[in-house]
């Protein structure tokens, strides 16, 4: 069986941006148990990513691969980027839109499944950090507070752009957690965020369907 699971990590990867992304990935798949059958590889950013994914696209013996980043922006801007590398590399039939639950592609000649998943939604302008933020438990009176705290600051002081807005708050909320300022990968196995939560399902169902799940059987012949 480890022999197995070593073959299938070589030839079922996921790229994400870096280590925080990647904790966090394999911090969900600990907690719903997923089979260790792929692996999960940080890269340096988003630009590493998008510029080169099409390499795996290209490897011997790939049979699923995915990419992990964030919209930042515009998610659909995002999707219109690696769909133009998809296409470059002989996928058809690509969706315009994004869809929700994620993108996965069929595999083509040559090529592996394809999936996509833009953080933290598929829609939103956002980042790892709003997905965190979706897993902070329902009610808590801290993150309340850790956003209040946040924009309590006033102007003249604050040294991050309003973009970077969500990732001062999950940190200042980590920051009052039992164990101060853990990491988010750490702070969903230490239950600090709820790797249960809604957000977390659609994502890793998105993760368990595009690496794990058996493709259905081919129709028999008439």
């Amino acid at each position: 069986m480890a022999a197995r699971a070593d073959k299938d990590r070589s030839r079922r990867l996921i790229w994400v941006e870096g280590k925080d992304d990647s904790a966090v990935v394999q911090s969900l798949c600990e907690f719903h148990a997923l089979p260790e059958v792929f692996g999960v590889r940080g890269r340096a950013g988003v630009d590493d990513v998008l510029d080169n994914f099409y390499t795996e696209l290209r490897a011997s013996g790939a049979e699923r691969f995915g990419v992990i980043v964030d919209a930042d922006g515009n998610a659909q801007a995002r999707w219109d980027s690696i769909r133009n590398t998809l296409r470059e590399e002989g996928y058809a039939d690509l969706p315009e839109r994004l869809a929700p639950g994620g993108m996965i592609i069929s595999a083509q000649p040559h090529r592996p499944t394809f999936g996509a998943w833009i953080m933290p939604d598929n829609g939103s302008p956002g980042a790892l950090e709003d997905f965190a933020a979706a897993l902070v438990p329902d009610g808590d009176a801290l993150w309340r507070r850790a956003g209040q705290a946040v924009d309590g600051i006033p102007d003249q002081e604050r040294r991050f752009p309003d973009v970077r807005r969500s990732k001062a708050r999950i940190h200042t909320w980590l920051a009052w957690q039992e164990e101060p300022g853990s990491p988010m990968g750490q702070a969903i196995g230490k239950h600090d965020l709820d790797g249960n939560a809604p957000a977390a399902h659609r994502f890793v169902e998105w993760l368990r369907r595009l690496m794990v799940d058996e493709p259905a059987p081919a129709d028999p012949p008439a």
